[in-house]
């Protein structure tokens, strides 16, 4: 009876540690999705402050 509960809590542990695992790597994926998002902003920022720029529109209205 004790082996069993062993081997059960080892598949236990086993499968959170998976969890976990699987938790990491969908955040850092999510942070990688959250920084190319942010870098997109600053280039669009820019792009429509040069084109202001161009057209002698202050960017800021």
């Amino acid at each position: 009876m004790a082996e069993q509960n062993m081997q059960s809590l080892d598949a236990a542990v086993e499968e959170t540690i998976e969890l976990a695992h699987l938790a990491i790597e969908q955040t850092r994926a999510e942070i990688t999705r959250s920084q190319a998002l942010s870098q997109a902003e600053i280039d669009l920022a820019q792009a429509i402050e040069q084109i202001a720029e161009e057209h002698g529109v202050p960017a800021d209205g």
